[in-house]
């Protein structure tokens, strides 16, 4: 029973099976009576063949045709880009002989994953805040918070040579020989917030021109993402006189989400005295709703949900 977790097939007729772990060269699976030994690694949610294929042949997945394979691939071997292509069935086909079989999933029912609850009710894997423009204008206040946000938080993720060259100019500054600066691997950034997976920047080329039902549709993408379960609570720069209002996001947001209850932090340029009173204002608020989110503690909930 167990090692029959470590995959799954979506449906009988398919030629690709999905690894649910991550599987090592050499291992090997079983499920429903069939047996297979892998001949590389396989990470988890991608695929290896089922069976021996020639070039050119099928490869079907969800019990339709899925890709065609560029070179003979022996059973157990991953399949990926390299080896398979895209292809599909004619619509004909589809719409004729398709009918989808949901998988078993009896063996996952009583079983949880360590998430956040939200206040809607949905769980999230992850607990993000986010900084999102109501309008292009904004573009570049987003950019000068997602610098302050992520190095100030411990969320900048840097490289072994950045680290270098910092040595070396400190080296410098102090007078010492830069032959004693070293290259070595980068320590893990020490975040501020623990319980707050990472803040997430998104920037757009909308929301001042084009027509009002353009800036509601970009409300409702916005909106979207905001009430979206991995997302804690989010702030938003407005310029104040773009067809993006604020007052159409909150309602985009009330249509996905009537409870949703999230922290909203809604900045007007406009009505503020300066550019650097708002981007003040704007990182005070937010560094207290991500201080609110990092409350938030993962608990183990069912994965139905």
């Amino acid at each position: 029973m167990f090692a029959a977790m470590l995959i799954q097939k979506l449906h009988p007729d398919d030629d690709a099976i999905v690894a649910l772990r991550n599987l090592r060269a050499g291992e090997t699976v079983s499920l429903d009576g069939c047996s297979w030994t892998l001949r590389g690694d396989v990470t988890a949610k991608h695929k290896f063949a089922a069976r021996d294929f020639g070039e050119g042949d099928l490869v079907k997945m969800y019990g339709t045709i899925a890709g065609k394979t560029l070179r003979a691939i022996a059973a157990g071997e991953l399949l990926s880009r390299e080896n398979v292509t895209h292809a599909t069935a004619s619509p004909v086909a589809r719409a004729s002989d398709y009918r989808w079989q949901p998988p078993e999933v009896s063996r996952w029912r009583g079983r949880t994953f360590d998430g956040f609850r939200r206040a809607d009710g949905r769980c999230g894997t992850a607990n993000h805040w986010l900084v999102v423009p109501l309008v292009f204008c904004e573009n570049r206040n987003i950019e000068v918070m997602r610098e302050a946000l992520t190095k100030g938080l411990g969320y900048a993720v840097t490289t072994p040579y950045s680290d270098f060259v910092s040595s070396l100019a400190t080296a410098w500054r102090a007078g010492a020989t830069l032959d004693e600066a070293k290259l070595v691997k980068s320590a893990a950034a020490s975040r501020v917030f623990p319980n707050v997976d990472g803040v997430k920047f998104l920037s757009h080329s909308l929301g001042c021109g084009g027509t009002r039902q353009d800036a509601r549709a970009l409300c409702g993408l916005l909106a979207g993402y905001i009430t979206h379960p991995n997302v804690a609570g989010a702030t938003v720069l407005s310029l104040g006189c773009q067809n993006a209002e604020a007052e159409t996001l909150r309602e985009e947001i009330a249509k996905r989400s009537a409870d949703a209850a999230k922290p909203l932090l809604i900045f007007e340029q406009q009505k503020s005295s300066s550019e650097r009173d708002l981007l003040e204002r704007a990182l005070r608020e937010t560094f207290r709703g991500i201080a609110q989110a990092n409350e938030l503690r993962r608990e183990p909930l069912p994965l139905s949900e």
